[in-house]
């Protein structure tokens, strides 16, 4: 009897402790788990977030730790709410996706209309000439003052008579308004005119809009003495998307046969779209309407350009006299993070001639002021 009292009990005792085991997970780890798993969260709240919030809670200087990645920098320059692009320049240099970037310092105007015709979209003339000198969408700090300072990286010219300029288009097909038959008065506050969306903003005629704009552009250097090479080639055609690759073999193949280059100049034109209203770019000239410009540096931030300040040394100089002679023409210098085929020479620079809503007209004549600038730059440096 004793043995079996014995047995009793130690099953008793292996019952009791099951069921202790059971009460503990369940009225004590269970809700131990509860508070971690709760604690965590609070925690996450107060030290965890996005890479924009640690680093406005912390600085960059640990923000890689926390996000496993390059630091996130602050850039140098503040700049107001950006006009978006109705288009971006394509190819292989440039990603088809891209941080927005920042606004121009410009007056906002009061877009109020009517309902417009079903085949129309408002116009605002606008001066875009930026308060702030350039437009930073990398993450390099710019320093202008001292991108002036830097010594001067375009080699002398090899010979008075030897071509000293390139001029050429990577998206030749891009159109200006032939004239303001495309434009129909629309006299409402803030807006200046509507546009008919059936005409076309792009021509593959190489003697029509940019490229004539590039051909008045190298006529102003050849004028000023500045032997100058203009290239019609349409390097958007027959695919866009390959346009900066076929440029890029255009530079090259012509730098190999006239080694005497020290400047090339991507001619474009811009789009620019301000909520549902196309952007008209206006500036002040003695010579008539006139377009504004915008020099576009790319940068080494995807890589295979390390001397991408030579280009902005060279900008810089570019626009710091277009904003001597003329100001107002010339709006932001605007920093990128591709390399638009510059890394091939210091004094490589893409050029914006005007907006989509812009006349052929009006652009012609901010080609022929920028062209000017750019003569004495470079004679200063010849």
């Amino acid at each position: 009897m004793r043995k079996i009292g014995k047995k009793i009990n130690k099953t008793l005792l292996k019952k009791r402790l099951r069921e202790g085991t059971s009460y503990f997970l369940l009225y004590g780890f269970l809700p131990l788990l509860c508070g971690l798993m709760a604690g965590g969260l609070l925690w996450l709240n107060a030290y965890g977030g996005t890479a924009g919030e640690l680093l406005e809670r912390y600085g960059e200087r640990s923000v890689a730790a926390a996000i496993g990645g390059v630091p996130v920098r602050r850039r140098a320059v503040s700049a107001a709410p950006a006009p978006a692009p109705e288009k971006e320049p394509s190819g292989e240099p440039e990603p088809e996706a891209e941080t927005p970037p920042p606004a121009e310092e410009t007056k906002s105007p009061s877009v109020v209309y009517d309902t417009l015709p079903e085949d129309a979209v408002p116009v605002i003339a606008c001066d875009l000439s930026a308060k702030s000198y350039f437009i930073n969408t990398t993450k390099y700090e710019i320093d202008i003052d001292a991108a002036r300072a830097a010594p001067w990286p375009v080699a002398p010219a090899a010979g008075s008579e030897e071509p000293l300029v390139l001029v050429l288009h990577t998206h030749a097909t891009e159109s200006y308004l032939f004239d303001d038959t495309n434009l129909s008065d629309f006299a409402r506050e803030g807006v200046e005119t509507y546009f008919r969306t059936n005409a076309s903003l792009r021509d593959q005629d190489p003697a029509r809009p940019v490229v004539q704009v590039g051909e008045v552009f190298c006529e102003t250097l050849r004028a000023a003495g500045i032997p100058t090479l203009h290239c019609t080639d349409m390097h958007d055609l027959p695919d866009f998307n390959q346009a900066y690759v076929n440029s890029a073999e255009t530079v090259k193949r012509y730098l190999a046969q006239y080694p005497s280059i020290r400047y090339v100049i991507d001619l474009h034109r811009d789009s620019v779209t301000r909520g549902d209203a196309y952007v008209k770019t206006s500036a002040r000239s003695d010579a008539g309407p006139c377009a504004q410009v915008m020099l576009v540096v790319g940068t080494n931030q995807q890589g295979r350009h390390p001397n991408w300040e030579q280009n902005l040394t060279v900008a810089t100089a570019f626009k710091d006299q277009m904003d001597r002679e003329r100001p107002g023409l010339s709006r932001a210098l605007y920093l990128r993070t591709a390399r638009f085929n510059q890394e091939y020479l210091p004094g490589c620079m893409l050029l914006e001639v005007g907006s989509a809503m812009n006349t052929l007209e009006e652009a012609e004549n901010a080609a022929r002021s920028a062209a000017s600038s750019l003569a004495k730059v470079i004679e200063a440096h010849t």
